[in-house]
């Protein structure tokens, strides 16, 4: 929007965006929007009814980029010939089980992401387009400079074994080409199973060495008790951007701070 209009997050930091409560305060604030942007229930399924009693004109980015989990990415609409889109980018198609919701940690799909909020806006108020437009161009443009340097410094780097909190990176291996071994848990608000979490410690001890990704908005001791007897590098990297400011620069900060986080993981 830059200087047309603002925009605010929902959700305060420390939220999980799985399962949150939204108070009057919040309500109020999405009643009033002009637009509501969310992910979709695949990740913030707690909006589906709150949305299904509200008049308030709603984008689901995951519906209208057609990233539905039997959908194959690679191949979305509104794509644009100024971007430079990397054969080993693409994603295949997923099942149901391991569809990642994160979709923003993939430069691509963010891209999409700013495409289609441009056209919903430039719908709603289409005396703002020209501007609009500008803003779109420039945002692609010093997004694409980025991760060009980015893709050429994860060529060139070699990774030890990646474990995660949870699965909520792969969106971001996937597109920079490298692997994620395993993930300790699927969602943040189910503790694992007894039976995962030893299968798990086996596997790290077999490890020489491996490189643990924590999450800043969440606590769980038993990744300490798995990590024992282990040469492990501990990262934190927050997919939810909790300390990134809503800002025009905000989402390349974004991006530098996770790619900052993973290349810690380098042999």
């Amino acid at each position: 929007m830059g200087e047309l209009g603002h925009s605010q997050v929902l959700l305060p930091p420390s939220a999980n965006p799985h399962n949150y409560q939204l108070k009057p305060s919040q309500m109020r604030l999405l009643t009033n929007a002009d637009l509501f942007i969310w992910v979709g229930p695949e990740l913030e399924l707690f909006l589906v009814k709150v949305l299904k009693n509200s008049a308030v004109s709603q984008l689901s980015l995951i519906q209208n980029l057609s990233l539905e989990p039997d959908d194959d990415h690679s191949s979305e609409d509104g794509q644009d010939p100024e971007v430079d889109h990397h054969e080993h980018h693409d994603h295949s198609a997923h099942n149901d089980d391991d569809f990642d919701p994160h979709i923003w940690l993939n430069p691509l799909i963010a891209t999409n992401i700013a495409e289609s909020i441009y056209r919903q806006l430039a719908e709603q108020q289409p005396e703002l387009e020209p501007q609009l437009k500008q803003n779109l161009v420039h945002f692609k443009t010093q997004l694409n400079t980025e991760v060009a340097q980015l893709t050429k410094q994860f060529e060139n780097e070699t990774f030890l074994d990646i474990y995660t909190f949870h699965q909520a990176f792969g969106h971001f291996a996937e597109y920079f080409n490298f692997k994620i071994s395993g993930a300790i848990t699927r969602t943040p608000e189910t503790r694992p199973g007894a039976k995962h979490l030893s299968t798990l410690a086996n596997e790290l001890k077999e490890k020489k060495k491996i490189c643990l990704i924590k999450e800043p908005n969440f606590k769980a001791l038993y990744i300490d008790n798995l990590a024992k007897n282990v040469d492990v590098t501990v990262v934190t990297a927050d997919p939810l951007a909790t300390e990134i400011k809503n800002s025009e620069t905000g989402y390349i900060e974004f991006i530098l701070d996770i790619a900052n986080s993973f290349s810690q993981c380098k042999k």
